[in-house]
């Protein structure tokens, strides 16, 4: 079961514009419920390219406290819906309170 604040690694391709592509890890936001019923699921991509952090609506997340190799950024401004079977790995899950944090940062977008 796909559970919110999990990492797994993805394909995010085919693109268009601006938005993140290729493998990558991304965090599961879409709340349980709707995983167990849903065929799609809402993340957001994360990256490790430094330019990132500290922008608005972003979360920082250390290397020391994920499975991912290097410090990281998540992009609560590109979020997105994909597809479940774009999932490859489950890499980490993140503490409940990074995801409430993580909320709080959506209501920019909201």
């Amino acid at each position: 079961m796909i559970e919110q604040g999990e990492i797994y690694l993805a394909d995010l391709n085919p693109v268009k514009g601006h938005e993140q592509s290729g493998f990558r890890p991304v965090l599961v936001l879409q709340n349980n419920a709707l995983n167990n019923i849903l065929n799609t699921i809402v993340v957001a991509p994360i990256t490790s390219n430094e330019k990132a952090k500290g922008k608005l609506i972003t979360y920082f997340l250390p290397k020391h406290k994920t499975m991912l190799d290097k410090d990281s950024i998540v992009l609560l401004f590109q979020i997105r819906t994909i597809d479940k079977r774009r999932l490859r790995k489950k890499i980490y899950r993140i503490p409940q309170s990074e995801i409430t944090d993580i909320k709080k940062q959506l209501g920019f977008v909201f």
